[in-house]
């Protein structure tokens, strides 16, 4: 297989603003961020990529315990793809009970998903600018986290946060992809103690797939059913970071191109004076359940150094292989 030579000198990375108002029981923010730089093959032949997101909310407290409100967002990914919501839902939330969302948005069992430690800027738990730019054959099942879109109207339900864990469950429908989606999620921290832990277990089923686009690098999927499996941990000691995180996907019937298949991940970060160091392997094996066609293996290592230069500003440099493509990116951070 040639070999290619990537180095994205990722200019200027930001919270380019966060606003904060408290207008009586009114709380209303708007928080922003973006990436802009370039990319080059073989140290040259050099294109623009660009990457960002912006997010708005707007909260009613109608006492101490209960408050309602709606959120919007929206990022470059959307953008591309002729789309221009990534969130948009109402939410209700009681501090003792726990959350509802109503809307267009992620299901409860990827927002309770535990990804991987990284501290560089490819994004290798969320739709990875890394996959988008290295040569493959789209078919890299590269998220750890369930994934079943945010297109469709859902329905999301949450308790609190407590000592015991977390729950949730998630229903969505009124979609051109599939019939019905049904998503269920726990989360168990213990974030007390010289050693912090995190456990995370996700399924979802989504019934008759149509021409379904996930948000990973696969085909679109056609099948009676998929099912998902996911499972993560994290354990937190001193300046260490560690992390596994899994996904299992099966389509029942599938026709046309796979995409189903597994995905793991593992990956440690370690802090150390104004250093952090974070080192992740990724397996993706897509095709597993049919034999009759040809299975496709990505390897994943990513290795990335960020330093703290000042409370807000921090500089990096990630690099590694997929497969055997090698990867090399530089950047600057700043929050403000």
């Amino acid at each position: 297989m040639k070999k290619y030579l990537y180095f994205i000198p990722l200019l200027f990375t930001a919270n380019a603003f966060a606003v904060d108002y408290q207008i009586g029981n009114f709380d209303l923010s708007l928080d922003a961020e973006g990436m802009v730089g370039t990319l080059g093959k073989k140290m040259h032949d050099y294109a623009f990529i660009n990457d960002w997101d912006v997010k708005g909310q707007v909260v009613y407290h109608i006492n101490e315990k209960n408050k309602i409100g709606a959120v919007y967002s929206l990022d470059s990914d959307c953008v591309s793809e002729d789309e221009y919501i990534h969130d948009a839902f109402l939410l209700y939330e009681n501090k003792n009970m726990g959350r509802i969302e109503l809307g267009l948005t992620h299901s409860i069992a990827r927002k309770l998903g535990l990804g991987l430690p990284d501290v560089g800027g490819l994004r290798i738990n969320e739709k990875s600018i890394l996959y988008k730019k290295m040569p493959n054959d789209h078919n890299i099942i590269s998220d750890t986290t369930i994934t079943s879109g945010h297109e469709a109207l859902r329905l999301n339900i949450a308790t609190k946060s407590t000592r015991v864990g977390q729950y949730g469950i998630s229903v969505s429908g009124l979609s051109d992809s599939y019939d019905y989606n049904v998503d269920f999620a726990f989360k168990i921290k213990q974030p007390h103690g010289k050693i912090k832990t995190a456990y995370s277990f996700g399924l979802s089923f989504i019934d008759n797939p149509k021409n379904y686009e996930e948000n990973s690098f696969t085909s679109e999927v056609n099948a009676d059913w998929r099912g998902q499996a996911e499972l993560g941990f994290n354990v937190h000691y001193n300046s260490y970071v560690f992390g596994v995180s899994s996904r299992l996907i099966y389509d029942k019937n599938p026709i046309g191109i796979n995409s189903d298949g597994l995905v793991v991940g593992t990956g440690v970060s370690y802090d150390f004076l104004s250093y952090t160091l974070s080192v992740n392997y990724l397996f993706s094996d897509t095709g597993i359940w049919n034999h009759y066609t040809d299975k496709k293996i990505y390897n994943t290592v990513l290795s990335s150094v960020q330093y703290k230069y000042t409370e807000n500003t921090s500089m990096f440099i990630s690099g590694g292989v997929v497969n055997s493509n090698l990867f090399l990116s530089a950047g600057l951070k700043v929050e403000f």
